[in-house]
């Protein structure tokens, strides 16, 4: 097939399979995305991924795409993908009371078509699914090497009314590869006050007399801008006004691709939705490239990007457009000079930022 995929900084509408069949070879340095999770949505969708029959059907052709990406993926390149598990039990007889039913945002959820496909015996019903290891094997099976599973806990989870098991409160974010070597940036947390307390004594948790770590200091015990960042990350849900049904927080994936994506390269996202990857991308210094089967969740994409473009590019004080920062170099001067007091002259910047958000909102 034909490859005519070249821009960048784009979302291309249709089947994500076809779009990247159209995409030229080794043309991106990173994937982040999210596919739909299965038996969880109805996105109303001719050829949406995720209310496949069963789950094995839904990770064959989940799969498959990845296998597209894999090939339009630099050798270097590094794949991230967030999914969530499901529960193989279809969910309570509530939700299929007429009254319920007819209530048109309870059926935009998709919970009816889900539950025509849950707990049908492929599985004692129940059980969770653990779609996201199946999927992980497969790609693993397929050739990708898997870096890291990291646990992306929620502090501000959804209660759920559940009195038989815990409530979930995380979901999985894979680290996938094509090669051994690859482009990794370093991201650092700070470390914990124990790790700095010990230092004080020159102890690092080895007891030993002699030991080769006794009487390190402080600049080799605990590294100055923090410790190697651990797999757990305690990221609060996002959302996005009027958008998509399920939107990734931006903190989630600033970290894949301040990690895994070079400066100035290309974030691809194969399931677009609301476009958080995206606008993610630009703010940190990267393109992006997107792809989405629903011409709604592509307008919203579309405009939600460029608006924050907008935003970005003008002095928010006379509205001249600027390279960097928020306010222009004229306006930052004339302020300085009117308001010679630090204090006074924050203050001022601070309510004419805070003012014209306001009218951007109205």
């Amino acid at each position: 097939m034909k490859k005519i995929i070249i821009e960048t900084d784009k979302i291309y509408c249709g089947n994500s399979l076809n779009l990247l069949k159209e995409t030229p070879d080794k043309f991106v340095d990173c994937v982040v995305t999210s596919p739909p999770y299965w038996a969880l949505r109805d996105y109303r969708t001719k050829g949406q991924i995720g209310l496949e029959e069963n789950f094995n059907n839904y990770i064959e052709k989940l799969c498959n795409i990845f296998d597209e990406v894999k090939r339009v993926l630099k050798d270097e390149g590094t794949c991230w993908v967030n999914i969530g598990d499901t529960y193989y039990t279809k969910s309570g007889s509530s939700f299929l009371n007429d009254n319920i039913v007819s209530n048109k945002k309870i059926k935009s959820t998709g919970i009816n078509k889900a539950n025509l496909i849950r707990g049908n015996g492929l599985i004692e019903s129940k059980n969770l699914t653990l779609t996201p290891f199946r999927f992980a094997i497969e790609m693993q099976k397929r050739g990708w090497i898997i870096r890291n599973v990291i646990i992306w806990h929620k502090p501000n989870c959804m209660p759920t009314s559940v009195k038989d098991r815990f409530t979930v409160d995380f979901e999985y974010l894979f680290f996938f590869v094509k090669n051994k070597k690859y482009y990794f940036k370093q991201q650092r947390e700070p470390h914990k006050k124990t790790s700095i307390q010990r230092t004080k004594y020159k102890w690092n948790g080895h007891r030993e007399p002699g030991s080769s770590f006794a009487g390190m200091d402080i600049k080799k015990m605990c590294y100055p801008d923090g410790r190697n960042k651990r797999c757990v990350w305690n990221i609060s849900t996002g959302s996005y006004r009027g958008a998509h049904f399920a939107v990734y927080p931006e903190k989630l994936i600033e970290i894949p691709i301040s990690a895994g994506c070079p400066p100035e390269g290309i974030v691809l996202d194969p399931f677009m939705g609301s476009g958080t990857t995206g606008l993610v991308a630009k703010k940190l210094g990267r393109n992006y490239l997107g792809f989405d089967i629903n011409k709604k969740y592509c307008r919203i994409a579309e405009k939600r990007i460029n608006y924050e473009k907008i935003k970005s590019d003008t002095c928010y004080i006379c509205g001249n457009t600027i390279k960097e920062n928020e306010i222009c170099q004229t306006c930052f001067d004339f302020f300085k000079q009117k308001y010679p007091n630090e204090k006074k002259f924050k203050q001022i910047l601070q309510w004419h930022k805070n003012h014209t958000q306001l009218n951007k909102k109205c």
